[in-house]
């Protein structure tokens, strides 16, 4: 199972904390729906926290991917945090850490955006 919460952790910056598994089911699709409904929203920053992800599988990496994409086309910016162990080592093998910007934690995401000018890669 995975759960999705959604809340600010800076004006403007939007988290949303995956907790469970994200691998290939049902599931995966909350995430492209929740992401896609956050951008029509107007949403500009989104830090993706995976510190509650237990597993990960490849369809897992390609929803975050497809996500990361849509987030770049329509302007916004994002990074994920807290991924760990085998969740970043799988992000690692596939060198989507060469692509998208990782973080310890949400609190250090959002600190880095804080500190950036608020420009679209």
């Amino acid at each position: 199972m995975l759960s999705l919460t959604t809340r600010q952790c800076d004006p403007g910056i939007t988290v949303i904390e995956f907790k469970g598994r994200l691998t290939l089911g049902r599931e995966g699709g909350q995430v492209e729906a929740n992401v896609l409904r956050l951008l029509r929203e107007g949403v500009r920053i989104l830090v993706l926290d995976l510190s509650g992800v237990e597993y990960i599988d490849s369809t897992g990496i390609g929803i975050i991917a497809y996500c990361f994409g849509k987030i770049s086309q329509s302007g916004a910016q994002s990074c994920v945090a807290g991924a760990k162990g085998l969740v970043l080592d799988l992000f690692r093998i596939t060198r989507l850490d060469t692509v998208i910007r990782f973080y310890p934690d949400a609190a250090t995401a959002c600190e880095s955006f804080n500190a950036a000018p608020q420009t679209a890669p």
